[in-house]
């Protein structure tokens, strides 16, 4: 009886724990929710920081295109005025995120209209804020692809435009192969709302771990028939 009472517990303490597992952005610490209130703090003191790989990326491409004008290759005399208009258009773009864009004050609040009352409502909420963090994390992530592949063509493409003849020719064909260089900058940054993303996940695994279980263990041989619990940790 005291066997079976204990099996009995134990499937409970089971079944009770996987119901609570199975709703993490209920357990996690921060919320996402409150990850989102907390970026709101600092959201305006890192964004000029978040958009400068971008930023010195395109004012190397500017410099090198500024450099070739009116002194390129037959037939090639607008590439240097698409370059510019090219790395200008991030110039401004990311010079305007950093100044009004804050889409963590935006997602909050979206987020502030939603119900709150019921479990089933909080879970939304929090799923959906999971969602604002995680499309903030596609967002750059597409930016800095978009940049890397836009300068770099540039960069490109104001090599092939010069004729690499005079001295100022050689020298603008330094300048736009640093540009080329610099085109990879972003990728060895990351934008802070990817940074959030990614420790919102590590702190979502986090309360699974460690997962204690007690299986009952059986004699494979079948020569014993006694049972007993095994109890495991697993990380």
């Amino acid at each position: 009886m005291k066997f079976i009472a204990l099996l009995m517990m134990l499937m409970m303490a089971t079944t009770v724990g996987a119901q609570d597992l199975s709703y993490p952005e209920l357990h996690v610490t921060p919320r996402a929710s409150k990850r989102i209130k907390m970026e709101i703090r600092d959201e305006a003191s890192y964004a000029w920081k978040s958009h400068l790989p971008i930023q010195i990326s395109a004012a190397t491409t500017l410099v090198a295109a500024l450099q070739i004008q009116g002194d390129t290759k037959e037939d090639q005399d607008m590439i240097p005025t698409i370059a510019m208009g090219v790395s200008a258009a991030w110039i401004g773009a990311t010079a305007w995120a950093a100044l009004s864009y804050r889409p963590y004050r935006a997602a909050y609040l979206r987020l502030k209209k939603m119900k709150r009352k019921t479990k089933r409502d909080r879970l939304v909420f929090e799923r959906m804020a999971e969602e604002e963090i995680n499309s903030l994390r596609s967002i750059g992530t597409k930016l800095k692809w978009l940049s890397v592949v836009t300068n770099l063509a540039m960069a490109g493409s104001l090599v092939s435009a010069n004729p690499n003849e005079t001295d100022d020719q050689k020298t603008a064909n330094n300048i736009a192969g640093l540009a080329g260089l610099m085109a990879f900058a972003p990728l060895f940054f990351d934008y802070r709302w990817e940074r959030v993303a990614d420790e919102q996940e590590k702190y979502k695994k986090k309360i699974y771990a460690p997962v204690a279980w007690a299986p009952i263990l059986m004699d494979p041989s079948g020569m014993n028939k006694a049972t007993g619990m095994n109890l495991l940790w697993r990380f």
